[in-house]
Order: C-alpha cells, then structure tokens, then sequence
C-alpha cells in the first residue's frame, strides 16, 4: 500500500459568510470557517491536533500512536483514519464495555484498521496516571519506546502548535474581525488559535463556548496549554445544554432552523452550541443599546459531523 504524506493536508481552508435574520437584526456579520470542508475523513480541528503528534511519532521512529475516547469521538474517528491514511497503526482506548453492535464511529475505525481496547469508566479516569498507562501498554504486549501517547481529544503542547495553525489556514487578515467564536473541549483548540491572533491579530478576541457542564476548570487548562500570560481569551461556561453530549430541544430547533437557512450542517455537541451563543450574546447585546453593531464576527466549525449518525432527531 502506497501511503500519504502527512502534508498533504497542509491547504487553505475556505471561510463562508451567512445571513440570517437575527444576524441581520443586530447589524452583524458572521463568517465561518469551514474547518469542516478540510476532509471528509480527517476533518475538523482535529487534524490540527493530530499533525504535529504524528510528525513527532514518526520522527521518534515510533509506528503506533495510542489515544482515548468515547463511542462517537471525532478524536478516535480522525486518528484511525490518519494511521489508515500516513502508515501508522493505532489504538483507540475506548470509555465503556464493549458491545456486540459497534456505534458507526467505531465501525470506522475498525475498518481503518484501528485494534480497540475498553476500559470501565472508573478505569478510564485513570487514563492519565503514568503507572496505569504503563500497566496498560504491558497488558497489550508494548512499550513506551514503540508507541507515542497522545491524550484524550489531542491536547498536548504537539495538539497546540497545530492549532495555531489554523487562521493562517484560513487567510486570516488583521483587521478583518473583533471576534473569533469556537467550541471548547479540552481547551487546546482556543490556545493555539488565542496565541496565533495575539502574534498576527491584534485587537481580535477569542471567545471560547464551553460544551461541558461545570468547566470552569478548563481555565486554569487553558492558561497551562498557552504557556505564557495573554488577555485576548475567554471562556463562556453557560451554553453547555445541559453538559457533555447533552441537548435540549430548543438547542435541537435552533440548529435546524440555521441550517435550513444557511445550509451549513452543526452538530448538537460542539459547533450548534457555539452558533448559539453567538445569537443569545447578540440578542442580549441588542437589548443593552446595540452594542454589537458594525460587529464582524469569525466563527471556526470545528468539524464533528461524524458524529451527528448518532442523533435520530438531526438524521
């Protein structure tokens, strides 16, 4: 088999203008860029995450790349399908029991050629102890020498310098907006994106929307992964919908109602949650004498679609 390089999805991403009539309503210009559009397979941020890891697992002359996540994560989903891709074998650590019928992301992965490995969910928060990871690599047979360990959804400094990556991906210009608004997981994403706009974006601000319940941790997070002191960042941590995976039918009616204006597929975990802050903080600011008028905002589509086969109700 003939495979790729890592390289090759080194390209410029496109950035799509929308319309809507709240947007119209509060005098606002929205852009999204289509991280989405990036590849069918390895789309999203979550390339960017994995690009400089699986730089470094190659350089280190290591061929297995081990990471973490659950039955529909866009993390797994992408990994497999760039070990597939690049000539890396992986394993997926996988939060839960195994079942007989595979979710459609793991399906995937599996067909990628990914082995997958389960572990309870009390065995799963273990998943950064040094000792556990050890015993966990004995059971399978390796070592530490031959496997580069990536954490849960791509966040180390490797997942960071990837994401840094990203506005220049999409031709970002200083000046050209007072906001930039994403999802936020783990915070690896807001980092490298909030460090690229301090160095080429003065005066731009990132916003990031907090898809779990009770993340105010993740600042302290955020403020490690960027490594230095910077004030053009914030965290929003009251749009989660009830938490992690969770949605609620207004968020579900918010979300059809977008695409079917725009025709830019969201997904109720991450980017239909960002879009929908965007409009409350709009609708809010309104109220508050206009203060978002002239507002040129940036919204980055993390990607994530993948995952929407595993919610009837947006299928």
């Amino acid at each position: 088999m003939v495979f790729e390089s890592i390289d090759t999805l080194d390209k410029p991403v496109p950035v799509q203008p929308v319309a809507t009539e709240w947007l119209n309503r509060a005098g606002v210009s929205l852009d999204i860029l289509r991280l989405d559009q990036l590849d069918p397979e390895i789309s999203g941020n979550k390339w960017y995450k994995l690009k400089h890891n699986l730089l470094l697992a190659k350089k280190q002359g290591k061929s297995i790349v081990l990471s973490f996540g659950g039955a529909w994560s866009n993390h797994i989903h992408a990994l497999a399908a760039a070990g597939h891709r690049f000539g890396l074998s992986t394993i997926g650590v996988i939060r839960g029991e195994p079942v007989e019928l595979l979710s459609a992301t793991l399906a995937d992965a599996v067909n990628w050629g990914m082995q997958l490995h389960y572990l309870s969910r009390s065995d799963y928060r273990r998943k950064h102890e040094p000792l556990f990871l050890a015993h966990l690599l004995s059971q399978s047979g390796l070592s530490e020498n031959e496997v580069h360990l990536v954490p849960e959804g791509g966040s180390n400094p490797s997942g960071v310098l990837g994401c840094r990556e990203i506005l220049a991906a999409g031709g970002i210009a200083p000046g050209q907006y007072d906001e930039i608004w994403l999802a936020c997981g783990t915070g690896a994403t807001l980092a490298g994106i909030s460090l690229a706009a301090s160095d080429e974006l003065p005066g731009t601000q990132v916003k990031g929307v907090a898809v779990l319940k009770g993340a105010d941790f993740l600042r302290h997070d955020i403020h490690q992964h960027i490594g230095q002191p910077l004030n053009n960042w914030s965290l929003l941590t009251d749009y989660h919908h009830g938490g992690y995976a969770r949605t609620t039918n207004e968020l579900l009616t918010f979300i059809k109602a977008f695409e079917d204006k725009t025709a830019v597929a969201l997904d109720p975990v991450y980017t239909g949650k960002v879009m929908f802050a965007i409009k409350h903080s709009l609708v809010e600011s309104l109220k508050s004498a206009g203060l978002c008028r002239e507002k040129r905002i940036l919204m980055v589509h993390t990607g994530g679609l993948q995952g929407r086969r595993g919610m009837k109700r947006l299928n």
